[in-house]
């Protein structure tokens, strides 16, 4: 199977496995707890991104996060960056993230695909709005992991790290820093 149609069934599994927090007509889009919404109203906007890459290539490209519509309380990031601006073959990539708070779980779902085959499906507790881990499920050692730190209206940290085992320290890959391109629309 090619990489754009498992990311496309990764898509559909992630977003029926979420189907229980569409709205209903007494819910409305973006009622969440006080901290999920706290944390989807500084993310919302669009933004500037900055890449560092551990295989030392950066990047830079643009984020436009908005609410999902179809989401009781979610947001959806749709992206574009360019990769290896240095070289003469520098590479351009679109993902798409969904972020989709489970009230029965009270956990944050973030499935991430992008252009070149890449799918990380993760699951976070939102305890500090400010930072915090998104883990793949399931796992009692995860070998990757995103991290959204240091969240201000302005500006934020996204990093992505791995490692080999559990015994093994987490070496980061990538990190972008989010820039707010303009202020949020009404």
């Amino acid at each position: 199977m090619s990489p754009e149609k498992i990311a496309l069934v990764a898509i559909a599994f992630s977003l029926s496995a979420c189907a229980e927090t569409h709205p209903t007509l007494d819910q409305t889009i973006g009622d969440c707890p006080q901290n999920v919404q706290a944390l989807f109203d500084m993310l919302e906007g669009e933004w500037t991104l900055s890449i560092q890459a551990d295989e030392g290539w950066t990047g830079y490209g643009t984020s436009r996060m908005s609410w999902a519509t179809d989401q009781k309380c979610g947001l959806i990031e749709r992206s574009v960056s360019v990769f290896n601006q240095e070289s003469d073959t520098p590479f351009e990539n679109r993902s798409t993230t969904h972020l989709v708070y489970d009230e029965l779980s009270e956990t944050l779902k973030v499935l991430t695909s992008d252009a070149r085959g890449y799918v990380h499906i993760g699951i976070a507790v939102v305890e500090d709005p400010l930072n915090f881990d998104v883990l793949k499920p399931n796992s009692e050692t995860p070998n990757r992991r995103i991290q959204y730190q240091n969240i201000q209206p302005d500006s934020f940290e996204w990093r992505w790290k791995g490692r080999d085992s559990a015994v093994t320290p987490w070496e980061e890959r990538l990190a972008i820093s989010y820039r707010k391109e303009r202020a949020n629309r009404l």
